[in-house]
C-alpha cells in the first residue's frame, strides 16, 4: 500500500517502489509492470496491491498398486434347468503362467521446492512409495513397475500378498497308481478319489468324479464336483467352504459354508451356514451341527429316518477341542506307561517325544 506524500514530499516513482522491495530483501516474483504502471495510475493511493507472489511448493504424489486380480473370489454358482448346480464351473481357481502380471506398481513421484518472495526456499514432500503385496512365487520386473509370477500357478490373495500356489494336476484316478496325495498347493483331481487313499492339500482341492470311502482335507475350498459315497467311513476337512454334488454316509467339517444339493446320513459340522435347496435339496437323516442358518427344500424322510439339527455355536472348534483332549488323556497313559518301564535311551527317547507332543497338544487346546 502507498501513502501520498505530505508537505513538499515528492509523488511516488518507480525508484521509492524499488527501494521498498530492496529494504525487504524482496526478489522473487515482482510483477515489474505493474509497478511501473503504478506511478501513472490515478488511485495508486491507498489500495493494496499483489507486487510479489513467491512459488508454492507441490508435493509429490504417493505411488500405488493396480491389482490385476480381485483379493477375493466370489462364490457365485449357476443353477441349470435342473434346478442343480454346476459344480464344473464355479471358477475358484484362477490360474497364471510364468511371467505374467499380477499387480501394476505406479512409482512415487518426487516433490517440486517452492520459493518464498525474499527468495528463500519452501520444501515439499516427496511421495511414499507403495506397499507392494509380493508373497510367494511371484517377483518385481526390472523396471521395477511390475509385480510378475515366477512360476504358473494358482494365484491367491493371502490376507496381505499375493502368492502363486503350484497346481498339482491328477489327470486320473488317486488310487495305487498315485497313492496318498499330501501337497503343499492346489490340488486338482481329474477322477475320482478311492476308497483307503487319502488327500490333503495347503491350498483347494477339486475332485471333478467321485469320492469314496477316504478323508479328503484342504487349507482352502473343497469341491467335489460327483458326489460323496462314504459308506460311513469318508471324512471330508475344509478349513473354508464345501461343495459337493451330494453328500451320502460321511463325516463332514466345514469352518465356512457347506453348499450340496443333497445330505443323506452325515454328520456335518460347519461353522457358518449350510445350504441344500438346490437339485434334490433334502436333508435325511444323520446330524447337522451348524454355528449360521440352515436352508434345505425338505428335512427329513416319510420313513421317519431320524434326523437331527442343532444351530448355535463354533461346531468344528467344538470337535477340535474334543480331539485335542482325547490326545492328551491318550498321551497321559503312554507316560504312565512308559515311566513303569526299565531306564534305557529307548525309554528317555520315547518320553522325549511324548513330552514334546504333550506340550503342542497343550497349546492346541488353549488356542
Amino acid at each position: 500500500m502507498v501513502y501520498p506524500p505530505s508537505g513538499n514530499g515528492r509523488e511516488l516513482n518507480r525508484e521509492m517502489l524499488s527501494a521498498a522491495l530492496r529494504a525487504e530483501n524482496i526478489s522473487e516474483g515482482v510483477d515489474e509492470a505493474l509497478l511501473n504502471d503504478l506511478p501513472n495510475q490515478r488511485d495508486c493511493y491507498f489500495n493494496l496491491r499483489m507486487v510479489a507472489r513467491g512459488i508454492k511448493p507441490v508435493d509429490g504424489k504417493d505411488g500405488y498398486v493396480e491389482e490385476l486380480f480381485p483379493r477375493k473370489t466370489e462364490r457365485e454358482y449357476t443353477i441349470n434347468d435342473h434346478n442343480q448346480v454346476d459344480y464344473t464351473a464355479l471358477n475358484l481357481v484362477r490360474n497364471v503362467d510364468k511371467g505374467d502380471v499380477i499387480c501394476r506398481i505406479t512409482p512415487p513421484t518426487e516433490g517440486h521446492p517452492g520459493k518464498t518472495v525474499r527468495g528463500e526456499p519452501i520444501p515439499a514432500k516427496s511421495g511414499k512409495k507403495a506397499d507392494i503385496p509380493k508373497g510367494r512365487n511371484t517377483a518385481l520386473s526390472e523396471d521395477g513397475l511390475s509385480l510378475i509370477a515366477t512360476m504358473s500357478g494358482h494365484v491367491q490373495f493371502t490376507g496381505r500378498y499375493f502368492e502363486i500356489r503350484t497346481v498339482l494336476e491328477i489327470s486320473g484316478d488317486v488310487d495305487f497308481s498315485t497313492g496318498n496325495l499330501n501337497h503343499l498347493g492346489d490340488i486338482h483331481i481329474h477322477g475320482d478319489v478311492r476308497s483307503g487313499f487319502t488327500v490333503r492339500a495347503m491350498g483347494n482341492v477339486t475332485v471333478d468324479g467321485v469320492v469314496e470311502d477316504t478323508s479328503v482335507e484342504a487349507s482352502g475350498d473343497l469341491i467335489v464336483r460327483g458326489g460323496v459315497q462314504g459308506n460311513g467311513k469318508a471324512v471330508l476337512r475344509s478349513h473354508q467352504n464345501i461343495y459337493a454334488q451330494y453328500l451320502e454316509s460321511c463325516s463332514v467339517y466345514a469352518k465356512g459354508e457347506l453348499h450340496s444339493d443333497c445330505v443323506i446320513s452325515c454328520d456335518v459340522y460347519c461353522d457358518g451356514l449350510v445350504e441344500v435347496t438346490t437339485g434334490r435339496g433334502s436333508i435325511i437323516g444323520g446330524r447337522i451341527l451348524a454355528g449360521g442358518p440352515v436352508r434345505a427344500g425338505s428335512v427329513g424322510a416319510r420313513s421317519e429316518i431320524r434326523t437331527e439339527i442343532t444351530l448355535g455355536g463354533h461346531p468344528c472348534e467344538d470337535v477340535e477341542r474334543d480331539e485335542v483332549l482325547r490326545e492328551l488323556q491318550s498321551m497321559e497313559r503312554d507316560w504312565e506307561n512308559t515311566e513303569r518301564q526299565p531306564d534305557s535311551p529307548a525309554k528317555q527317547k520315547r518320553m522325549a517325544d511324548l513330552r514334546l507332543k504333550t506340550a503342542i497338544s497343550r497349546m492346541k487346546l488353549e488356542k
